[in-house]
């Protein structure tokens, strides 16, 4: 098996979380980070006894060969840091969610994949949680609480925020099958902040309707119902998911449960972020390193991802249109731009 040299780019809070568990990590080594702003990128390298400093990319490439490159920084580049990184010879790239912003990027991305045969995998690592990897909640799913009729899925926050994180898990669940159509109404924007880079609708509800007749109601918004008792913005996502003989409940925080017919009460397992991130993170970034020696494929490979952004961009096909949409979508980024100003200047989608 081989060894793989690791670089970091772009060394804000969330690549702590990527750096802080690589001496955990087999076969792979953490060799260098690359940020614009030189102390944050000194106080990175230092803090994680990182070898190479550098503040630009393509040097960074250059002179460290890395086989592994995280994508850390702010969704408005991805396809120019693949290509970058896919130009250097890099085997895997590890890329922060959303994986793209408009549709073209994702076209884009895909052209790289193809072309050069670099791997991609998007940093939604929660499919490496227990309850998800293991299959726990989807076991329950398939045979204890009969047919899977009716799915509510709500998060507070925009469509890609929360909502890459959300569509990811319900595609693991319903095991990864892509929705047949959507409907979707959406209004508002926010620009302030992180949402600056992650623009969407502040307020977006769909409906999806998957194989097998499951409908999947799914409410991406800053004013969603959330999760009971959740104070905190990130932790707010789950899922209510009902069966003809039973009912499933899942939370990102703070468990989940189950109960069919003849239960006389319901049984509770873990969800939680807290206690749960850091082995998740671990995991997700070690099956890296198993994939390219020719183990099992990433569960957050390119194509999972590309299914989760093309079901979401769908859902702004809809609001754009105003009407319900078969899938795949057909949104161009012109179309994503109307909506845009439609939703600035207070019109509805």
């Amino acid at each position: 098996m081989s060894s793989y040299r690791s670089l970091i780019l772009g060394c804000g809070p969330r690549a702590r979380a990527h750096a802080e568990v690589y001496p955990e990590l087999e076969r792979m080594e953490l060799v260098a980070a690359c940020d614009l702003d030189e102390e944050r990128l000194e106080e990175f390298t230092t803090t994680y006894g990182i070898e190479g400093a550098y503040t630009d990319y393509e040097t960074a490439l250059r002179e460290m060969e890395p086989d592994i490159v995280h994508v850390v920084t702010q969704p408005a580049r991805r396809v120019w840091e693949a290509e970058c990184a896919a130009s250097a010879g890099v085997q895997a790239a590890i890329i922060e969610k959303p994986i793209a912003v408009l549709p073209s990027e994702m076209v884009g991305l895909a052209l790289v994949r193809d072309e050069s045969g670099m791997k991609m995998i998007v940093n939604c690592q929660r499919r490496y949680f227990p309850q998800f990897r293991d299959g726990h909640i989807r076991r329950v799913m398939l045979e204890e609480i009969g047919e899977v009729y009716l799915i509510r899925a709500g998060a507070k926050g925009n469509l890609m925020s929360m909502g890459p994180h959300m569509m990811d898990l319900l595609l693991q669940l319903l095991g990864d099958v892509a929705p047949e159509s959507v409907w979707a109404m959406a209004y508002g924007i926010d620009e302030t902040g992180y949402k600056a880079y992650h623009r969407a609708p502040e307020h977006t509800f769909a409906e999806y309707w998957f194989p097998g007749g499951i409908r999947v109601l799914f409410d991406c918004d800053t004013e969603a119902l959330g999760t009971p008792d959740e104070e905190n913005f990130w932790m707010h996502l789950h899922f209510d998911i009902l069966g003809t003989k039973g009912r499933v409940y899942v939370t990102q925080n703070a468990g989940w449960w189950y109960q069919a017919e003849g239960m006389a009460e319901p049984v509770h397992g873990e969800s939680s972020w807290d206690t749960q991130q850091r082995d998740g993170q671990r995991d997700f970034q070690q099956a890296v390193a198993d994939w390219l020696d020719g183990g099992e494929p990433h569960l957050n490979r390119f194509d999972v991802a590309k299914n989760g952004f093309d079901s979401l961009t769908g859902a702004l096909q809809s609001a754009y249109e105003g009407r319900r949409v078969d899938l795949p979508h057909s949104l161009t980024d012109a179309q994503w731009h109307e909506l845009r100003e439609r939703l600035i200047s207070g019109d509805a989608g």
